[in-house]
């Protein structure tokens, strides 16, 4: 009798250990792409973290804002296509009540779309093209990196301190020539557009010398 409940007690903690794995691998996506490629974001409003990780993949990660909204997941359409050099994350459905981290090689070009909503990209370095029409947009930039900067603003405020630039107010844009090689061209329509230098964390540094 006592193996039997053994036996039942370990399937039914096996079972609950594969239903917790599926549900995280559910919640995840992860794509081989190696660094110095593009990443195209076509993003459904929403609020996203974009992030320097492996080398050579791509991670996509979802989470509801709390238990209630946990269903709401099932609704959600997230894919990723790698084509050679290019890979592309679209994300669409109901987003409102949901988080997002995106995970890339830090030497990435990053081509982003997406309505309204807020963006915190740090430790890309590469080429950005982003367009947004509504939300706050913070991203994290060294300026010695940069070449060309852009950015503009219809309604609302432009912090890029690390350039030496701040406006307010209506219709507020800036460009910035530097040494480096990279280009970034930021584009909001409605919100605040942030220009932030790196976190400083040892790991994020070392990856953006080498």
């Amino acid at each position: 009798m006592t193996r039997v409940m053994l036996g039942m007690l370990g399937v039914l903690i096996g079972g609950s250990l594969v239903s917790g794995q599926v549900a995280v691998e559910r919640n995840t996506i992860e794509r081989p792409f190696e660094e110095r490629g593009c990443v195209r974001l076509e993003l459904a409003s929403g609020d996203y973290d974009v992030r320097a990780g492996d080398d050579d993949r791509i991670v996509v990660r979802w989470s509801a804002d709390d238990e209630v909204r946990v269903k709401e997941l099932r609704k959600l359409s997230v894919d990723v296509h790698v084509d050679g050099r290019i890979a592309t994350v679209v994300t669409d459905g109901p987003t409102k009540h949901v988080h997002f981290t995106i995970e890339m090689p830090a030497r990435s070009d990053v081509y982003l779309r997406m309505k309204a909503g807020d963006i915190d990209m740090r430790g890309i370095e590469g080429n950005k093209d982003i367009r947004m029409t509504a939300g706050d947009l913070t991203i994290g930039v060294r300026p010695d990196t940069l070449w060309y900067a852009r950015g503009s603003v219809t309604f609302g405020d432009i912090d890029a301190r690390p350039l030496g630039i701040e406006k307010g107010g209506i219709k507020r844009s800036f460009e910035w020539i530097g040494g480096g090689k990279y280009t970034l061209d930021a584009r909001l329509f409605a919100g605040d557009l942030k220009l932030a230098r790196p976190s400083g964390k040892v790991e994020e540094v070392e990856k953006w010398k080498k």
